[in-house]
């Protein structure tokens, strides 16, 4: 995630411009303020998926699962795999494929 930086000034004449370019880039803007400490503004949803990413990171185990996930995910990413009909996927794993499924309710309101 890329962060842009302004100063306050900026941001208060610039508000509602500044808050869609957080939310068009899903990045952050540091806000810079004369004597006091920075601030950052970024979108909510983001803000929500770090704290998701660092709950799930704070256990060692756990961690080291998903690390292990996304490294063997990485190694398919150059795997291609071919699209398949259901019919074509269980004629290739030889099973018989099942009927669909109805809603009798919705049979018997065509029948109406």
């Amino acid at each position: 995630m890329l962060s842009k930086q302004t100063n306050y000034t900026n941001l208060r004449q610039n508000l509602a411009s500044v808050l869609d370019e957080v939310i068009k880039d899903r990045g952050c803007i540091i806000v810079s303020r004369k004597g006091k400490e920075d601030v950052a503004i970024l979108a909510a949803s983001e803000l929500s998926s770090m704290m998701e990413t660092l709950h799930l990171l704070k256990s060692p185990a756990n961690a080291k699962k998903l690390f292990a996930a996304m490294e063997r995910a990485d190694q398919l990413e150059s795997v291609t795999v071919e699209s398949q009909t259901l019919e074509e996927l269980c004629k290739e794993l030889d099973i018989e494929e099942r009927p669909q499924i109805t809603n009798p309710q919705r049979e018997a309101t065509r029948e109406l």
